[in-house]
């Protein structure tokens, strides 16, 4: 711990070859040593790291990075104090500069939050910043861009958390937000068996040369350097699908013969038929 106070140095972050290798370091630092970064009151420099980062275009990525880190990492409580500040921060980058690269990764953060702190906790989150702002959230955000998340990790991250609201959010299920329970599992089943919308707008295309202002040294990976593919959820949701599956039929004990209802009047045919596929390869059956 005795190098962490030097990695919060403001400086260190100036330049643009720096950040993949500072980034990696802090994210190792906050694997190993969350609670002692919380206990040496490092937390809020830590905070103004991922500030910074969320607004470049070019590095939005590498604060995603860190924020799901320390939600990894750290109990809710810990992290209280600080959500609704994180939240609106990233609303705001959304509004004033919203690129498909930022979108992708702030989809898989919020399904990370709602995997990890709970789906509710999500819902009451952006509430607190507008009231029904998860509305907008779905119509603006979820619906219309969750096809566009890439990455095995990253999709499987948001298919998780997904289900999570479909199957434990009384908002979602018969509250006020049930109107998308049928079309969010609708996208679900496309983020499952539809490929990837790799469609970018035009005017993103030169992002990381119109940010980049004159020269500066590159960041340079060493050859066996290499960094593993990190997997928050940890194998512990070996297969999304069955998972969709087992929690259906959980739910369905819960609310008998409402989920039929809800699939036959929302779902596509093609995606009901993919459901009735899952719940077959995981041996349960909807009431």
């Amino acid at each position: 711990m005795e190098l962490f106070p030097c990695l919060l140095s403001p400086i260190l972050w100036e330049r643009v070859g720096n950040i993949p290798a500072l980034s990696r370091l802090m994210q190792a630092f906050i694997d190993k040593e969350a609670h002692k970064i919380v206990a040496s009151q490092k937390l809020n420099g830590v905070l103004g790291v991922f500030q910074k980062l969320i607004a470049s275009k070019t590095n939005d990525h590498e604060g995603f990075f860190i924020l799901m880190r320390l939600v990894e990492n750290l109990p809710p409580e810990t992290l209280n104090e600080y959500l609704k500040h994180i939240f609106v921060l990233l609303f705001h980058r959304l509004s004033n500069s919203k690129t498909t690269k930022y979108v992708k990764s702030l989809l898989a953060f919020f399904f990370f939050f709602s995997y990890k702190y709970g789906p509710g906790a999500l819902i009451s989150l952006i509430d607190t910043i507008q009231p029904k702002m998860f509305s907008m959230v779905i119509e603006r955000l979820i619906l219309p861009d969750l096809q566009k998340v890439s990455g095995n990790v990253e999709r499987k991250i948001c298919s998780v958390g997904l289900i999570k609201l479909l199957t434990e959010a009384p908002e979602l299920i018969d509250g006020c937000y049930s109107q998308f329970w049928g079309p969010l599992l609708q996208a679900l089943i496309g983020l499952f068996e539809l490929p990837e919308d790799d469609s970018i707008p035009e005017d993103e295309h030169f992002i990381e040369v119109d940010e980049t202002p004159g020269y500066q040294s590159a960041f340079c990976k060493l050859l066996f350097a290499g960094k593993a593919e990190h997997d928050p959820i940890n194998g512990q949701i070996p297969d999304a699908r069955l998972h969709l599956a087992q929690s259906l039929q959980k739910l369905s004990i819960n609310c008998p013969g409402k989920l039929p209802t809800l699939i036959s009047t929302h779902l596509a045919p093609e995606a009901a038929q993919h459901l009735q596929k899952y719940l077959q390869a995981a041996n349960v059956a909807l009431s």
